[in-house]
């Protein structure tokens, strides 16, 4: 079900990168620092090799107790990397991304070097009757949406 909108018409350009050998902590500061939630990890040719979200913070570093000052990024980002190319449909997007169970998807040239990136929340922001659709609505239950950890 193509929309009609392609990806290079909503990603976004200005992408944060890193490269492989950064430690952790520092690829977390700098997400803090630019107020997003994702960085990709590129080579020096900006061949795309992996992304860190903040999810993958909270729980491959924090619940796994990993050392964020001495652990390198490339340590814990996925080895399969889903990408997308700029001319495809905003649609092929969002069923990439349920599909993988994602919100980042790096936008690739031909040649695997990075164009930009594409979130979930640009895909709704654009085409909002697409959340409907979304399997990413979490529907939580009355007792979920108050459990309180002790303290």
């Amino acid at each position: 079900m193509a929309i009609g909108i392609t990806i290079e018409e909503v990603m976004t350009t200005t992408v944060l990168c890193a490269e492989p050998g950064v430690k952790i902590i520092d690829c977390a500061k700098l997400m803090a620092e630019k107020k997003v939630g994702s960085i990709v990890i590129c080579t020096e040719k900006d061949q795309v090799i992996g992304i860190l979200t903040e999810q993958d913070l909270v729980r491959k570093v924090m619940a796994l107790n990993i050392d964020p000052n001495e652990t390198l990024v490339a340590q814990v980002v996925p080895k399969k990397i889903i990408t997308i190319t700029p001319e495809r449909d905003l649609y092929e997007a969002l069923v990439l991304m349920q599909k993988n169970k994602i919100k980042h998807l790096p936008v690739v040239n031909e040649d695997g070097g990075l164009e930009g990136i594409i979130s979930f929340k640009d895909i709704i922001r654009v085409e909002p009757g697409l959340m409907e659709i979304s399997d990413f609505k979490e529907k939580l239950t009355h007792e979920q949406q108050h459990t309180v950890f002790p303290s």
